[in-house]
């Protein structure tokens, strides 16, 4: 592993998870001179459609410990009414609520455990809004690995009851998310617990799949746009890292635009890259977003996602709650796709570009969905009617007679 800042290296097996030099975050990097040499498009064709089908570039020494749910291998969804709708021609939902737990998450908490595993440590943790929680206490369990969670005093309910029935320890801490963070690397240095968070390498490794699965999904062609909602920016840096890898090895030969969404209420990144300022932590989080919420990116990998959308031409856009809320509606009713709040900003980011001339219909785009609608519940009870009550066949005919 490499510092992306000062290059100092440090062992794959070993526990470090940021440069103990600067706090920048840590790298995996392969031969790819080698790899050339022993992949090929041919390689992957008969090998079974999940994320271990690409185990020359993830840092797994021994098949043995692969700790897996069947995670990866999600679906890239053509639209077609959305599409219609709003006058685009080659969009596509990279769809990861179909990951065991019902986020992205599982990638990375797969690859992680197994690293863990591998080196023989003991127990696992992290500090998350709650998806990476729900995923890593699964993994956990199924490596017989202890699990420590933290998570904000106001975590939605529905995330928190999918962590509990893992039953690990788990603590909702009544501070800032940032000190979460902090308290995380206070578990690995004094109780040698292996952080699986939210931009340690082994996640990093496991989420750039995403990326390799949309270059075959898409037989081998690059998609022009991607569209990857943002919190911390491990996600964001991990789908990059997958399109640079097969294009270093020579299986693509070019690079997507990718395109950082964050809500208005918590936009950090954003704002440094539009206002082309230094990365400052957001004062007063305020999304329904709060997958995205991060308010102090420089303890992650915010620097990393700077970096990329300067190097890459990237674009940087903000969604506001109502336009995250008419999004998730519209993908629901278009395309009978049922997402988080987060997923969503996605959608909204899509609309807005649109609106504002940056999005060619022509395009081939890419929407991250990250996670299942069943995760957060509480802002659809708000936006959904009842049930139309009957008490008689009579009423039940006049009804149907009236739909057209």
């Amino acid at each position: 592993m490499r510092c992306l800042k000062c290059g100092r290296e440090y062992s794959v097996n070993g526990l470090a998870f940021r440069c103990l030099n600067c706090n920048e975050p840590l790298e995996v990097k392969y031969d790819y001179n080698f790899l050339k040499t022993v992949i090929s498009k041919e390689s992957f064709k008969d090998r079974i459609w999940s994320l271990w089908r690409y185990i020359e570039l993830l840092p797994i020494e021994h098949k043995s410990n692969i700790i897996s749910l069947n995670e990866g291998g999600t679906p890239l969804i053509k639209s077609t009414r959305l599409a219609e709708f709003l006058g685009l021609n080659k969009l596509y939902f990279k769809d990861e609520s179909r990951n065991p737990t019902g986020s992205f998450k599982d990638r990375g908490s797969s690859v992680g455990v197994s690293k863990a595993l591998e080196i023989g440590v003991k127990a696992v943790g992290c500090a998350s809004t709650g998806n990476m929680a729900a995923s890593l206490s699964a993994y956990a369990n199924r490596a017989g690995l202890k699990c420590i969670i933290l998570i904000p005093h106001k975590t939605p309910i529905e995330k928190v009851l999918q962590i509990l029935f893992n039953e690990p320890i788990i603590m909702a801490v009544e501070l800032p998310y940032p000190e979460l963070y902090k308290m995380s690397f206070e578990m690995n240095r004094k109780f040698n617990v292996y952080l699986i968070h939210s931009d340690s390498p082994m996640r990093v490794e496991g989420q750039k799949t995403i990326a390799f699965e949309i270059c075959e999904q898409m037989k081998w062609k690059v998609p022009d746009k991607i569209i990857v909602p943002t919190s911390s920016g491990g996600n964001f840096s991990a789908i990059w890292k997958g399109f640079k890898e097969f294009y270093e090895i020579g299986l693509i030969d070019k690079l997507p635009q990718m395109i950082c969404v964050q809500s208005e209420g918590c936009a950090p990144i954003v704002k440094a890259f539009t206002e082309k300022t230094d990365l400052k932590p957001w004062p007063k989080p305020n999304t329904i977003a709060h997958s995205i919420s991060n308010p102090n990116p420089l303890l992650a990998s915010g620097k990393r996602v700077l970096r990329i959308l300067n190097k890459a031409n990237g674009l940087a856009i903000t969604v506001s709650d109502k336009e995250i809320i008419e999004a998730q509606k519209l993908l629901a009713v278009k395309e009978g796709l049922f997402v988080e709040p987060a997923s969503a900003a996605s959608i909204a980011a899509l609309i807005k570009l649109i609106r504002n001339g940056k999005i060619n219909k022509d395009e081939n785009i890419v929407c991250i969905l990250t996670g299942t609608g069943l995760k957060d519940m509480e802002i659809v009870r708000k936006q959904v009617k009842a049930p139309i009550k009957i008490k008689t066949w009579n009423e039940f005919e006049r009804i149907l007679s009236q739909i057209g």
